[in-house]
């Protein structure tokens, strides 16, 4: 097949690793890829085993099936020759998608099962399984990075964006200090293109916490191998990569519900915050630092737990639904 994807940006963040990863899946089953978006450079911190070309080129080409995630470039993707369209939705309350559903000959995704069934109740539409991702090859357990103390709690260091929830994690983790055996925090954040402003400033930083900036693939991942809890707090996630990356990384990982409903379940595989507030966080987070089996025995789940859900088998599901219509 001629598979095209469209995106508004490369960067790190923002639902891009989706695509990224999912061309390369599909890459290697032995389809033709090609990416559009605004600049059509190749991405600098993930390989790309497809083409990339800018998006005022896109009239130039066809596809078998188009892919969008986004209002930006939605225009191009529209009139993209394409036999099959797909706005594949990655967020809750995502802006794109009311375009999209009035579009009949769009087809709809969802990258969990929790926002599937929130589009299809939303717009009344069959809405493909798209739930998944995450690369088990990158993202798996290295005992030996893994000290025994101090205690390293990870999380998401992003600030720009509140749906992260650094700032309540922070507050939350400081709140516990000195109830809990000794632990480090450690938050990690890339700043988007053109962004001028450094997520440290103004964060409520415990003494115990420090950031990791810019880390690439390799620093990235020893981040999760070397961490003993993450905590995500996200809301309106679609698919929390960092959580999943974690439990494939072997950390014990404590969780808010958004994003992670189809991998993280309470008590077995992860820690369910029940709600998004400190004093919860904390609570969780307490929990783990206190409990050593607790830590040992999520730990042990994550990888497993996380299987299911590689981009190969997500990109195979993927096309299985295409080409049923």
């Amino acid at each position: 097949m001629e598979i095209s994807l469209f995106l508004p940006n490369v960067g790190v963040f923002g639902g891009v690793r989706r695509y990224l990863e999912l061309g390369n899946a599909w890459t290697a089953l032995g389809h033709r890829v090609t990416l559009f978006h605004p600049e059509g450079d190749p991405p600098g911190w993930l390989p790309f085993a497809g083409a990339t070309l800018p998006l005022a080129s896109a009239p130039d080409h066809e596809a078998d099936a188009a892919l969008c995630s986004d209002p930006h470039t939605y225009a191009a993707f529209r009139t993209h020759r394409a036999a099959t369209r797909v706005y594949y939705c990655v967020l809750e309350r995502d802006p794109g998608l009311p375009r999209a559903a009035a579009d009949r000959e769009v087809r709809l995704a969802a990258n969990s099962t929790a926002l599937r069934q929130t589009v299809a109740r939303r717009t009344g539409r069959p809405v493909l399984d798209g739930a998944g991702g995450i690369n088990l090859e990158q993202f798996h357990p290295d005992p030996e990075r893994r000290p025994a103390g101090p205690l390293r709690v990870l999380a998401n260091g992003r600030r720009s964006r509140a749906k992260k929830g650094t700032d309540l994690i922070l507050r939350a983790l400081n709140s516990i200090r000195g109830r809990t055996p000794e632990f480090e925090i450690v938050l990690f954040d890339t700043p988007a293109r053109g962004e001028a402003r450094d997520p440290r400033a103004g964060a409520p930083l415990p003494p115990n916490a420090r950031y990791v900036l810019s880390p690439d693939q390799a620093e990235l991942t020893a981040l999760y191998q070397s961490s003993h809890v993450f905590i995500a707090a996200e809301r309106k996630a679609g698919w929390c990569n960092t959580a999943l990356e974690a439990m494939a990384c072997g950390c014990a990982v404590a969780c808010t519900r958004s994003g992670t409903g189809d991998f993280a379940r309470h008590g077995a595989s992860a820690i369910v915050i029940p709600f998004r507030h400190p004093w919860f966080i904390a609570r969780a987070a307490r929990r783990l630092l206190l409990d050593p089996a607790l830590r040992t025995r999520l730990a042990g789940e994550g990888p497993d737990a996380a299987t299911p859900w590689s981009w190969a088998r997500l990109a195979r599901k993927l096309l299985e639904q295409i080409a049923a219509d």
